[in-house]
């Protein structure tokens, strides 16, 4: 039986894609090895592969072009292992970036003791419970229009003991329907309307209506014409935003809400990313 170093290195020299991908390919070693941080496989190196016929399916697939996350149903986010798979896009760096934001506004306000927030779009949920176990007094709410990804988010509810409020519906409709009003409104929308701009193996395993916005700012501009229905005030709304959208969405805040006081803050590589608008009545 191979050591898990030796495997490792012998996949890496026969295959240009696993060399490209090794982060990935020493994830899925360190799911077969019961590994929990990534930084134990070289500890673990002389370690004989515990089950090397699991490993070569997941290799197969990982070979094939499949996310490591969805090959292992597990995806990092804030450090919590949250459950994925392909009725949900995996969790990015810049949607953490978005929620450390969210939390530091929510920190920030009159109301931090017990806010009332909606994650918009919630797909895994992982917005929403990385919220509401940051204010565990917070009454927290998340809604999708895919029942399949709501499935996914009650299970990584439940898995960390997060008591959300789920809604199956489009964007702020559910809570208008439930007469729910809300303090702060958390999304990463749906917003790319080039997929030449997104990878051709997230375009084949990662659920379509969750990345694509075929009407430009079209999400946006439904949170617009709805939030007076659900807001108290002062009413804080955050969002992920593409990195190309500063003019066009400044052009449509100036429009729909002129009022607002508005910011968009460059993510940790310097784009253009997150959107926080406060409304004051």
């Amino acid at each position: 039986m191979p050591t898990l170093f030796e495997l490792y290195q012998n996949i890496i020299r026969e295959s240009p894609f696993a060399q490209a991908n090794e982060v990935a390919l020493r994830a899925l070693l360190c799911e077969i090895q019961g590994l929990i941080e990534m930084s134990d496989f070289y500890l673990k190196k002389d370690e004989e592969i515990k089950d090397l016929p699991t490993f070569l399916s997941y290799l197969a697939r990982f070979l094939n072009g499949e996310p490591y996350q969805y090959i292992i149903q597990k995806a990092r986010f804030i450090n919590r292992d949250f459950f994925v798979d392909n009725r949900v896009l995996i969790p990015r760096m810049e949607t953490e970036e978005v929620v450390y934001k969210a939390i530091e506004l929510i920190r920030d306000s009159n109301n931090s003791s017990s806010p009332s927030i909606a994650d918009l779009g919630s797909g895994s949920g992982i917005i929403a419970i990385t919220l509401k176990k940051t204010f565990p007094h917070s009454q927290v709410f998340a809604s999708d229009v895919s029942k399949d990804a709501i499935e996914v988010a009650k299970i990584n509810a439940e898995k960390f003991g997060a008591d959300i409020s789920f809604f199956h519906g489009d964007v702020l409709e559910p809570f208008i329907f439930s007469g729910i009003k809300l303090d702060f409104l958390v999304s990463n929308p749906p917003y790319i309307t080039n997929i030449q701009e997104i990878d051709s193996g997230v375009i084949k395993y990662e659920p379509y209506s969750a990345l694509v916005d075929k009407d430009e700012l079209g999400f946006y501009k439904k949170v617009f014409s709805m939030y007076k229905a659900v807001a108290k005030y002062p009413f804080t709304m955050i969002f992920e935003i593409g990195h190309d959208m500063k003019d066009k969405i400044a052009t449509l805040l100036g429009t729909m809400i002129p009022l607002a006081k508005w910011e968009i803050i460059k993510d940790i590589n310097g784009k253009e990313r997150i959107l926080s608008i406060y409304i004051e009545k």
